[in-house]
């Protein structure tokens, strides 16, 4: 039989088509996966659109509240500093933690009022926040009609609730404020939702505040003048000062003044000669002991960033005055003469009052009243006048041109004083007469007489003022001090009806008489009110102007006498306009264009507020008495017990700087050592030693020099001084960085002077001199070797060690307070910092 052979026809076909659909289903299948791998990356990255626009409406109102955090931080840190210092009795040591305190009660008050719901501390402004977002403002990319958001809290928690954290005062990482319960949903075009729940925590900025050293930063310091500083020259070769620099009392000899005793010290710092002119340029302390005179046609000038303290400043027929710093006065602001042009911009603080310098916390007290060794030790044996303690700004002189416009803060803490003390009488005035202006013109004290129907109590008629001989007949056995009898319950038609009763005078002594020598020789009694209490004084000439068209207009013809011109007057801003404004007294302007007054009413008549404001008085003048001593503003860090050496039982011989004979050049010069080093090492008589640095020091100069008072050094030994002063030359300065000496010092004329100037004497400006701080190389030659102290003692000697603490000295010696491990090291702060997320969760 024959075999039979298999029919494989087709097999290869149907074997292609298996695998052609096999790959084809594997295909689809990849591209069924694909596909939906796509949908859901499309899905996801529409789920992360919806997501990041959420997270940006959260972002929005997160940076909305950093700028809330940054108002507040400001408002609180200025808040702070306005009360800075201001209660003279807490320590240094406790300060920073005070500060801290209340810059944080004033950082979440501050922050309550702008996030909470109408100031509620438990609930936040959800409007507020919703206003934050810009998204929803901004129609290019949000279209509420195709997308939603909405920014609501949880229905299932306690709403907007806000919880306020405040510190035990020992850290403030946890102090704050958290906002609850915050929830932002958006749903985009396609439906796709993304919903963030959060809460925010607002933190507390640990914020930076100075903290004064116990030493002064020398380096940057120019000039210690114990004697003060006289400024030569003409106002057309300007001299010029950079960095701080102290001045003392003035001889009178050197102040142009007539002196009853050889070497009497005036009430003058820095003496600005006829038609010299002085610019202050820079200087973080310029401090004087006394007063700022200004010549006839000469100029002064303190710049933007200086921060001036004196006594006061007097400008007699002066050419120009310009303080655009902050200036500190205890006392007057006087301008006399004629054609004066003062201009006052930046912080002007008037800080006298009698309130103030005679408060048992007041450290100048006793000098004031002239009680007790401070008093002995300054010289001021009598009592000061009120008018000597009461800071305001009188005009004597005529044509003159004061500008207060540009100020910022202006703070005038007393009344302007009729100075009858200072009157030539026939009988001794005693008592000078309060008036109520903080800034007067001399011709407004003819308000204050008495009119004269008043005088007596009977028919007589009187006149005021009236001649000597008229009054001892008529008030006869009536001294100064004794009562004029007066008319106490008639009214005076000028005053609007008002009686010597209504307008409050004292009650005991109405009246207080002034005996004044017209030219020529006759001798009047001039008739003034007296007032005792400050806000009567103020509201007198208020009342007398407002009531009387006919007082006003008199007083607009007498101001016209001390205006002369168009361009004359006092320009005063409206009160609103300053940053801080607070006056004692009344304040006087007046329009030299149109010849009209007008007047400002006193700030400063809140009874409430006066203890406050007495109190930051109190802490200016302790700063003054601080700076007074050793050029550091806080009376705390002065050093009671400096260790001099020791006697021959080995007990210590200790100074104490906070004493009140003490001044800047004491506490900062180790004279004995000083003078003691000069006689051993001078051979020529001449008591000068001349010392130069190596070259890699830059061969830089000082000088020591006995050269003012005898002195007596540790053996015993009276060193007499050579009373030659030291006069520093074009050639002398180059190289000369640090001059240490006890008598005089002359800047010659243009000389360019770059360093340190220590001298118990007086320095003395010609023409054209200028005094520019120069830290690094003043600390070259200041830390430089000098010499062994003699030929067997082997002890280097360093131009520092005639310094107290001569060895801490060091470029700069402010320091921060902080927190140590606080990121902000700087006084750079980041708010995004301060505004963080806390159970941050996503749906």
């Amino acid at each position: 039989m024959k075999e039979r052979k298999d029919n494989n026809r087709g097999f290869s076909l149907f074997s292609v088509l298996i695998a052609v659909s096999f790959v084809a289903i594997l295909g689809m299948l990849i591209l069924y996966i694909a596909l939906a791998n796509f949908n859901m990356k499309v899905t996801d990255l529409k789920g992360k659109d919806s997501f990041y626009t959420a997270e940006r409406a959260l972002e929005e109102i997160r940076t909305g509240l950093q700028e809330d955090v940054g108002e507040a931080m400001s408002t609180a840190y200025t808040k702070v500093l306005e009360d800075y210092d201001k209660d003279s009795n807490t320590q240094d040591a406790t300060m920073d933690a005070q500060r801290q305190s209340q810059f944080e009660t004033f950082f979440l008050d501050e922050l309550v009022k702008r996030v909470g719901d109408n100031g509620s501390k438990k609930q936040y402004s959800l409007h507020k926040l919703i206003d934050y977002v810009d998204l929803l403002k901004d129609s290019s990319v949000f279209d509420a009609k195709k997308e939603s958001l909405v920014i609501t809290n949880p229905s299932d928690s306690a709403g907007a609730e806000m919880s306020v954290i405040r510190s035990t005062g020992t850290s403030n990482t946890k102090s704050g404020i958290l906002l609850k319960n915050l929830k932002v949903i958006y749903v985009d075009p396609k439906g796709h939702a993304a919903i963030i729940e959060t809460d925010i925590r607002l933190g507390v900025p640990a914020v930076q505040f100075p903290t004064p050293s116990t030493l002064p930063d020398l380096m940057n310091m120019i000039v210690v003048a114990d004697g003060g500083i006289v400024c030569e020259g003409n106002a057309e070769s300007e001299s010029t000062i950079q960095g701080s620099i102290y001045a003392g009392l003035l001889p009178k000899s050197k102040a142009e003044e007539t002196e009853t005793a050889q070497g009497e010290l005036s009430t003058q710092s820095i003496h600005v000669k006829n038609n010299a002119s002085l610019k202050i340029n820079s200087g973080d302390k310029v401090v004087c002991a006394g007063e700022i005179n200004i010549g006839n046609g000469s100029s002064f000038a303190s710049a933007t960033g200086v921060n001036l303290w004196a006594k006061g400043l007097n400008v007699d027929s002066g050419k120009e005055v310009s303080l655009e710093g902050t200036t500190y006065f205890a006392d007057d602001l006087t301008i006399s003469g004629k054609n004066n042009n003062v201009k006052l911009a930046g912080n002007y603080y008037g800080f006298g009052s009698e309130k103030s310098a005679l408060n048992e916390n007041c450290l100048f007290k006793n000098i004031y009243s002239g009680i007790g060794d401070d008093a002995e030790n300054t010289g001021n044996t009598a009592a000061q006048k009120s008018a000597d303690l009461s800071s305001a700004i009188v005009i004597n002189g005529k044509n003159t041109t004061l500008d207060l416009s540009g100020l910022q803060k202006l703070m005038l803490a007393g009344k302007n004083y009729i100075a009858s003390s200072k009157v030539t009488g026939k009988q001794v005035n005693k008592n000078d007469i309060m008036t109520g202006e903080s800034i007067t013109v001399k011709g407004t004290q003819l308000a204050y007489l008495l009119p004269a129907e008043l005088l007596g109590t009977g028919e007589q008629s009187y006149q005021n003022p009236m001649d000597v001989a008229t009054f001892q007949e008529k008030f006869a056995g009536v001294s100064q001090t004794g009562n004029i009898a007066v008319k106490m319950d008639t009214p005076v038609a000028a005053w609007g009806g008002k009686t010597l009763r209504d307008l409050g005078v004292d009650v005991e002594k109405p009246v207080q008489t002034v005996f004044y020598n017209e030219p020529g020789g006759a001798n009047y009694v001039y008739f003034y009110l007296n007032f005792t209490n400050e806000t009567n004084a103020a509201a007198f000439l208020q009342n007398y102007l407002a009531v009387n068209p006919d007082a006003k207009a008199n007083v607009d013809k007498y101001l016209s006498f001390y205006f002369g011109g168009e361009n004359s007057g006092i320009t005063v801003k409206d009160v609103d306009s300053y940053l801080r404004y607070v006056t004692g007294g009344n304040v006087l302007s007046y329009d030299g264009k149109t010849d009209t007054s007008s007047l400002q009413a006193a700030t400063d008549t809140d009874p409430a507020d006066d203890s406050k404001l007495v109190q930051e008085q109190i802490g200016y003048q302790n700063s003054w008495y601080a700076l007074n001593r050793k050029m550091i503003s806080s009376y705390d860090l002065l050093n009671t017990a400096v260790v001099e050496g020791q006697d021959a039982a080995g007990n210590n011989i200790t100074h104490n700087e906070t004493e009140s004979s003490r001044s800047v050049y004491d506490n900062l010069v180790n004279e004995k050592k000083l003078v003691e080093f000069v006689k051993n090492n001078v051979k020529d008589g001449t008591l000068k030693y001349e010392f130069t640095a190596d070259e890699e020091d830059g061969g830089l100069k000082a000088i020591m020099y006995h050269n003012g008072g005898n002195s007596v050094i540790s053996d015993g030994t009276n060193v007499q001084r050579t009373g030659t002063a030291l006069e520093i030359t074009s050639d002398l300065a180059e190289k000369l960085r640090l001059v240490v000496c006890t008598g005089d010092v002359v800047i010659k004329q243009n000389v360019s002077f770059k360093g340190i100037i220590m001298t118990k004497g007086t320095l003395t400006l010609e023409e054209g001199a200028s005094l520019e701080s120069s830290p690094m190389e003043a600390a070259k030659v200041f830390q430089s070797q000098i010499n062994k102290t003699n030929e067997t003692n082997t002890d280097i000697v360093k131009a520092q060690d005639f310094f107290w603490d001569g060895d801490k000295y060091v470029l700069g010696n402010a320091v921060v307070s902080g927190s140590g491990n606080d990121q902000n090291s700087s006084d750079s702060y980041s708010t995004a910092d301060y505004v963080s997320y806390e159970n941050w969760k996503k749906e």
